[in-house]
């Protein structure tokens, strides 16, 4: 098997294995800070034990070896998952996720700011058509339902945070940050503590969030790591979409959860202008 067959089945299964992630916000019924804390907790459990398992007795000095960038990677992940959750929660999935999916648009333009890497053309009219994919999302935001201009704002900043937190991981590509997502996600979780209410917790949510938080989410989070060192920037942005297209036709059949005119009109905008833009720059990376 040669590198790039590699990358794109690790990736695939990455982006796979987090679609569930959606639904299950959907269907547990506690709140949000109880969610979080079983969510991250375990997830930042299992790459942390990953973690020991593949450094052994140097996983202290690979945690060191994160310095300051391993720790800002920690930290924007930590606020892009509060933001991603309770945007999922205040406004409806297909928006969440539309305007999540914009993320490769915000680290481009941090790239372009923080690391003075060239903002191209084409990653201009990217920004231009995907800001008019959004506009028409929450346009459709004010028919109230599912959706909201809160959550929609809230989802746009995971969408920012998570670009930061690329790009922190870009500039520092000679490492890996695998240990600073375990860092990221129990930072989520310690925050969560004080506020965690066990009693909300049904069996039936707690044996979700144990399959989410102990299984999908470290599983997606560790193969999505992995997949950039076999394949392209852009074949991975690619590979990503397919959360936003899979993830709200999930929880549609599962709770009838209708995304609305507004959302598919915006998300084909801004999907396709990602699928586009994408195919442009894989096309002349090879």
């Amino acid at each position: 098997m040669n590198d790039q067959a590699k990358g794109l089945i690790l990736t695939s299964i990455g982006v796979l294995s987090v679609i569930p992630d959606s639904l299950i916000v959907r269907l547990v019924e506690t709140d949000g800070l109880t969610f979080m804390f079983v969510r991250c907790g375990l997830a930042g459990l299992m790459i942390g034990l990953f973690t020991l398992f593949r450094h052994g007795s140097n996983t202290l000095q690979a945690y060191k070896n994160l310095g300051r960038s391993g720790l800002q990677y920690g930290v924007l992940l930590c606020i892009s998952t509060f933001c991603f959750i309770y945007g999922l929660r205040l406004t409806s999935v297909a928006n969440a996720l539309f305007i999540v999916s914009t993320s490769p648009v915000f680290a481009a333009l941090a790239s372009w700011a923080f690391l003075g890497e060239r903002f191209s053309p084409r990653m201009i009219w990217t920004t231009i058509f995907a800001l008019i994919g959004i506009a028409i999302i929450a346009a459709g935001s004010h028919s109230g339902g599912q959706s909201s201009l809160l959550g929609d704002a809230i989802a746009l900043g995971a969408a920012a945070t998570l670009a930061f937190a690329f790009t922190t991981a870009r500039a520092s590509r000679s490492m890996s940050m695998v240990p600073a997502t375990a860092i990221g996600y129990a930072l989520t979780a310690m925050i969560c503590v004080p506020f965690v209410r066990f009693d909300t917790l049904s069996q039936t949510d707690l044996t979700l969030l144990i399959i989410l938080g102990g299984m999908f989410v470290p599983l997606g989070t560790a193969l999505m790591s992995l997949g950039p060192r076999y394949i392209t920037a852009s074949e991975v942005s690619l590979l990503l979409l397919l959360e936003a297209v899979l993830a709200p036709l999930l929880v549609w059949y599962v709770v009838g959860e209708n995304p609305g005119p507004y959302a598919l009109i915006g998300g084909a905008v801004v999907l396709s202008t990602l699928f586009i833009s994408n195919m442009i720059g894989l096309k002349r990376g090879r």
